[in-house]
């Protein structure tokens, strides 16, 4: 016992020497903002006889504490690190509020740093979610020391947060919290009782979204209110986003890093899509992509179980390294990542490997078409489904949907931890179901599912979500993937336009998770569409007014009719990739 005490003592010792040898600590340090406004920086340096070294900078609303283990590693690694506390954060200076000055500090910070005689010229950004978004936000401004930046599950403001397909959910208000005034919230935040007994409150008195502050919080939160006030996506949320000139002018070496289950892979592909549309042919040849089998904090520290699902070792990316060999190539001149064996790097679960390509629009070489029908079922019923068939139905048929806002019977939620594998019910409100025949061959899923819906409703305004899973030949269910929408925003989420009831449209979901993964052969696709009626996300009363405004008077109920014939063809396409 007392010989395992000593090797103990003696490991955590070896590691406090790799981590803290010759290097050199600057905490506070003040970055001047051209509007007089001081951030906090934190500076890790290499303590030896250079005078001059590359920088990477963490530019976070979550306080600088936060980096102290990758400040030493870096630094002993030869690099100045820094983290820097976002303006009102921390123990920065003036008025937090997220998105509005962020790219514009970054530049001004990047400037400041490049002007130190400790600086080589050479600076690099990296970090994860809120972090991943600055980065792109400070290139927008195009400061000329930024060398390259490595954005991981970058968000997406207006697109994956605080909404999603036009749709608010109750966190914007939670992580509003979290990171309101100088320090981190973290207990608060974390209390998902208390989040979730403010909820049901809400829920069940139709309570409008516009008050979800007060009743939370008892108070107005501004932002919250500046976010609600732009339900649209309009100029506001895309004034933070490159253009396609800035764009145009990338042409420094990115590293894109997002993951199949990660909720901000919708922002951070929605970047590193418009840059290989934009871009100039260097720019997009030297941005690089990974996609793994990661949560959104699996992007950072990636597991290899996660839901119920399991994946090789070699999914486990040892991110420091990763991170330390790209930069390495991109400010020291070393050479590439071996890893980085082509521009596009996913990972096919299942199969447990990795694959590459030079184009992610390669990813996919085909796709499945199924199309729905209904001849002789409701669709209300797993044991008694609609159906999934590659040929169009010859039969003028529909589903209905009821939703009524006023029910605040939550369907409920799963509880496991193996959500991604956890059974499909035999019955749930407000969905109806369509199954496939059984796969003749294994199959490789590769890119994204697309439903297309012919719909009319009786109410000009509603939600609605579809999910699609897989189900072998023992009744073991694995999720794929799902999408939602705010059907105003059916032609795009920049352009609402109300149904008129009764008459049929067309609703296309581009589904903006890409996942991979291979199918045994007597595998069968499950397509579920549901209604949304949810405590944890903002209630449509269907009536279609400014949504954040409804309540309970608002409220009417939604008969959505999902047409499948010949001339209205609704349908799922699968991507199918490449065997080889």
């Amino acid at each position: 016992m007392r010989q395992t005490f000593i090797i103990i003592i003696l490991a955590f010792i070896n590691w406090t020497l790799v981590y803290t040898q010759n290097i050199d600590i600057k905490l506070y340090e003040n970055i001047p903002m051209r509007d007089g406004i001081k951030l906090s920086a934190n500076i890790y340096s290499p303590n030896s006889n250079e005078k001059s070294y590359p920088v990477i900078l963490i530019y976070t609303p979550y306080v600088n504490d936060e980096a102290v283990e990758r400040g030493m590693y870096f630094a002993k690694e030869g690099y100045i690190f820094i983290t820097l506390d976002l303006r009102g954060r921390g123990n920065s200076e003036g008025e937090y509020r997220p998105f509005e000055k962020d790219g514009i500090d970054g530049y001004d910070a990047i400037q400041w740093i490049s002007q130190q005689d400790w600086c080589n010229g050479n600076i690099g950004m990296m970090g994860g979610s809120y972090r991943g978004m600055v980065q792109w936000m400070t290139l927008k401004n195009k400061p000329t020391a930024l060398k390259t930046i490595v954005p991981t599950a970058a968000v997406g403001p207006g697109i994956d947060f605080p909404k999603f397909d036009g749709i608010f959910g109750n966190y914007a208000l939670q992580w509003l919290n979290f990171t309101g005034g100088k320090s981190r919230n973290n207990n608060l935040f974390n209390n998902g009782t208390f989040w979730n007994n403010k909820a049901t409150k809400k829920h069940k008195m139709f309570i409008p979204y516009k008050d979800w502050d007060l009743l939370a919080l008892n108070k107005r939160n501004s932002v919250f209110q500046t976010w609600i006030s732009h339900p649209d996506f309009d100029e506001y949320w895309q004034s933070f986003y490159p253009t396609p000139e800035d764009y145009k002018s990338f042409d420094l070496p990115i590293l894109t890093i997002t993951g199949y289950f990660d909720a901000d892979q919708p922002g951070a592909m929605t970047y590193y899509e418009d840059h290989m549309k934009y871009g100039n042919p260097t720019g997009k040849t030297n941005h690089y992509l990974i996609l793994g089998p990661w949560s959104h904090v699996g992007t950072r520290k990636p597991v290899t179980e996660l839901g119920g699902l399991t994946f090789g070792n070699d999914s486990k990316l040892d991110m420091k390294q990763l991170h330390l060999e790209w930069f390495n190539w991109t400010l020291k001149n070393g050479k590439k990542p071996e890893f980085l064996k082509d521009r596009v790097s996913y990972y096919l679960m299942n199969k447990n490997k990795w694959k590459y390509l030079n184009e992610i629009g390669n990813i996919s070489k085909d796709t499945i078409t199924y199309y729905l029908s209904s001849p002789d079922s409701n669709s209300k019923l797993l044991i008694d489904p609609g159906y999934l068939s590659q040929k169009k139905s010859s039969v003028l048929d529909a589903d209905i949907i009821v939703y009524d806002p006023l029910d605040t019977e939550e369907i409920e939620g799963y509880s496991g931890f193996d959500y991604y594998t956890a059974p499909i019910p035999i019955e749930e409100k407000g969905r109806i179901i369509y199954v496939s025949n059984k796969l003749d061959t294994n199959t490789r899923i590769v890119g994204r599912f697309e439903v297309g819906l012919y719909l009319s409703l009786n109410v000009p305004d509603t939600d609605i979500q579809v999910s699609l899973y897989v189900v072998n030949e023992l009744g073991e269910t694995k999720y794929i993937g799902s999408d939602m929408l705010r059907l105003r925003y059916r032609e795009g989420l920049n352009r609402p336009k109300l149904a008129v009831p009764g008459e049929v449209f067309f609703c296309k979901f581009d589904t903006p998770y890409i996942t991979a993964l291979e199918l045994k052969r007597g595998n069968r696709f499950i397509l579920t569409i549901n209604s949304m009626n949810f405590s944890y996300i903002q209630k449509n009363y269907n009536s279609g007014k400014d949504v954040s405004l409804e309540s309970k008077i608002d409220a009417k109920t939604a008969e959505i009719t999902v047409h499948h014939s010949s001339e209205h063809p609704s349908y799922i396409k699968i991507p199918v990739g490449h065997k080889n």
